[in-house]
């Protein structure tokens, strides 16, 4: 007897969509994918009654040791909390950073594993954050214990740097190229994962806007130019290209950085983009129509329509191969009250509006194909992140991490669905198209019509 059969359900691959078919799962795999109404006994069946079924969603881009508190006790109430929002999203496996701080990159990967396990809803990778010049002597020893994935806030610089734990100048090229060298060394190349935004031309605009009295979320895009990406993007990609080794753009915002590295791709380049949720879904002028005000702050900014329309041809034309979140569990605690250029910027947790935003703004938009979603949430995050040969497909002999969806039923999003730290939402009344009916992590269903009915099941994705 099986432990799962799905039936009746719509199979989204990313290359095709399998009608009317019945998913089976024994323990926590994929077994078969059958057509007809001859089933096999199974433990529990689920009547997909047409919906469709798609790979988990991975998000590679989230900071839970980044919120509030930058400390691990938070970092262990937001693997508690906030992963509860994933399922609620249709994401089954997260990428999270680790926490800012000093502590050697071994050393803090371990306090990470050992805070999420039992604790996460969602499977995890872990991102080690460099911020200090003796973390290039720690790549080696992070890879051995199972990071695939560095970041590097190269945007940073000055006070903001400090205050993210880093030294005045950042990240200089001289630090990234010295752990590119360190990565080298290792049997699997990682990816280097930069925050792309150059910072003293923008800070040096903050200054003036700010003392212009500008403080709109217009102004906030403004000051962040269109080729800020862009330059840094080159200015580390020339180091990436030297050693052949993956260069991981992170949020890309702008319709110039696409443009740039569709050009820098064509000349051998070995970059990946990724954009998020966010930019997809708004502009700065919508969220000023509706006054959501400094918790639209985020870093890089929400932009204009033709980066977003730019986007969106990116994934359909293949140059952004990843969409994640960057989502932060923040609360309003830094925003309400502060000066606008004062307040600090960021997302909070973004993911359990993932998917219906996506759908909403996307498919239902004819701006993407369903096979072209499960690519850019599921497959190529995965494949990026050195899992793709067990998670992110439908098929036999992968992991059970699922998503049941119904592409027509309308939800109104805001804060009355989420479980985890946030206390305000971008999203406040918005009317979606799309919601997650069902989320199954290793084959265990747990949410359900936006509950959470079972306790964490999340793992830790090392290397195998």
């Amino acid at each position: 007897m099986f432990d799962l059969i799905i039936k009746n359900v719509n199979v989204v691959q990313s290359d095709q969509i399998l009608v009317d078919r019945n998913v089976v799962v024994q323990d926590g795999k994929i077994v078969k994918i059958t057509s007809g109404s001859d089933l096999p006994a199974a433990k529990r069946e689920i009547n997909g009654e047409g919906k469709h079924l798609l790979p988990g969603m991975f998000d590679p881009h989230c900071h839970l040791g980044s919120g509030d508190s930058r400390t691990y006790e938070y970092m262990a109430e937001s693997f508690k909390k906030d992963t509860q929002d994933c399922l609620l999203g249709g994401v089954t496996s997260i990428a999270t950073t680790t926490v800012l701080t000093p502590d050697p990159l071994d050393e803090n990967y371990k306090k990470t594993l050992e805070i999420a396990q039992n604790q996460s809803h969602v499977n995890f990778k872990i991102t080690c954050v460099v911020t200090r010049e003796h973390h290039s002597d720690q790549i080696t020893a992070a890879a051995a214990l199972g990071c695939t994935s560095f970041k590097f806030y190269t945007g940073y610089c000055g006070c903001l740097a400090e205050k993210m734990g880093m030294s005045p100048e950042g990240i200089p090229p001289s630090l990234f190229y010295r752990c590119v060298e360190e990565a080298m060394k290792l049997k699997r190349k990682p990816m280097m994962m930069i925050h792309a935004e150059e910072p003293t031309v923008r800070f040096m605009l903050a200054d003036r806007f700010k003392a212009a009295g500008k403080d709109s979320l217009l102004d906030w895009a403004a000051h962040s130019p269109d080729w800020s990406e862009s330059v840094q993007v080159f200015q580390y990609g020339v180091i990436a290209k030297q050693f052949d080794i993956p260069l991981y753009v992170v949020h890309i915002s702008k319709a110039h950085t696409i443009d740039f590295i569709v050009g820098l791709q064509k000349q051998g380049y070995p970059i990946v983009a990724e954009t998020c949720v966010g930019f997809l879904s708004t502009t700065a002028q919508q969220m000023m129509e509706n006054k959501i005000g400094i918790y639209g702050k985020i870093q890089p900014p929400i932009r204009y329509m033709t980066d977003q329309e730019r986007l969106w041809k990116a994934i359909e034309d293949g140059t952004v191969t990843s969409v994640g979140t960057d989502s932060i569990p923040y609360t309003s605690k830094y925003k309400d009250g502060q000066p606008f250029w004062d307040a600090r910027p960021g997302l909070n947790i973004q993911t359990p509006d993932s998917m219906s935003l996506l759908l909403t703004e996307g498919f239902h938009k004819k701006r993407v194909t369903l096979p072209d979603l499960v690519k850019v949430t599921s497959e190529m995050p995965a494949g990026h992140f050195g899992f793709g040969h067990r998670k992110g497909k439908i098929k036999e002999g992968y992991d059970a991490d699922l998503v049941l969806v119904d592409l027509e039923k309308e939800v109104t999003l805001g804060l009355h669905r989420y479980k985890g730290h946030n206390n305000y939402s971008l999203w406040e009344n918005k009317k979606a198209r799309g919601v997650v009916a069902k989320t199954i992590v290793a084959g265990v269903i747990v949410a359900e019509d936006g509950e959470i009915v079972a306790p964490p099941q999340g793992r830790h994705i090392g290397c195998d």
